[in-house]
């Protein structure tokens, strides 16, 4: 029996594998083709037919990866937030930085396919950005969520009331309204560092650029004060 469950386990674990493969490459199929016929014929070249014909699947089944054919020119995908990331922010550090690298990991989240690619789409058809900055709307709810569930969490909020009750401002502030703020103010550096960025948009380079940003945020704060 313990053989048996082994060989059940492992079974379900290789067949959810095979499913993800399998949705993945659909996907890049998709992208791909859509990405291409707006690069090569004009984004008003691009249909959910034509695209899902190329792919080799129908039309029913693209738009159980997109909603729409510029989604899917563009390879947008919804925000990810997993437990790893969750897990990684540290609500005893520096929030503005813990919150503006978890801004940048579930914003690249949205983003499949050649970065390069994709730079030259937008170049060419910039019409499209409201549709990433749709889904970037997306990622400021979601990580609003999960920063306002950890601080709520912890005891950090107990000290921003100290301050608060230093230097009254009037309101009551509650974890949603601080991981609100936090997201819009961390937000304005992320995009300060995505354009900085946009010729070379790697992993690495955001990174610096955002970590660069924050630094500069912070010293016209503190110019301000």
């Amino acid at each position: 029996m313990n053989v048996f469950g082994r060989w059940h386990t492992g079974s379900v674990s290789q067949l959810s594998s095979l499913r993800e493969r399998k949705r993945a490459e659909c996907w890049a199929a998709l992208h791909e083709a859509a990405a291409e016929v707006a690069l090569e014929d004009g984004i008003e070249s691009v249909t959910v037919d034509g695209v899902a014909g190329a792919a080799g699947v129908s039309p029913r089944t693209f738009f159980n990866y997109f909603p729409c054919k510029e989604d899917a020119v563009l390879g947008l995908r919804e925000p990810v937030l997993d437990d790893a990331m969750l897990e990684a922010f540290d609500v005893h550090a520096n929030l503005l930085d813990e919150v503006g690298k978890l801004m940048l990991a579930v914003t690249r989240s949205i983003q499949g396919g050649d970065d390069a690619i994709r730079h030259q789409i937008l170049h060419k058809y910039p019409h499209l950005l409201h549709r990433r900055v749709q889904y970037v709307v997306k990622v400021e709810h979601l990580v609003t969520t999960a920063v306002s569930e950890l601080l709520a969490g912890s005891d950090r909020l107990a000290d921003a009331e100290r301050i608060l009750a230093a230097h009254p401002v009037g309101g009551q502030y509650t974890a949603e309204d601080t991981a609100r703020l936090l997201v819009m103010t961390a937000g304005t550096a992320l995009r300060f560092a995505m354009q900085k960025t946009m010729s070379q948009p790697t992993l690495e380079s955001q990174t610096e650029a955002l970590e660069h940003s924050l630094a500069l945020l912070r010293a016209v704060l503190k110019e301000s004060e």
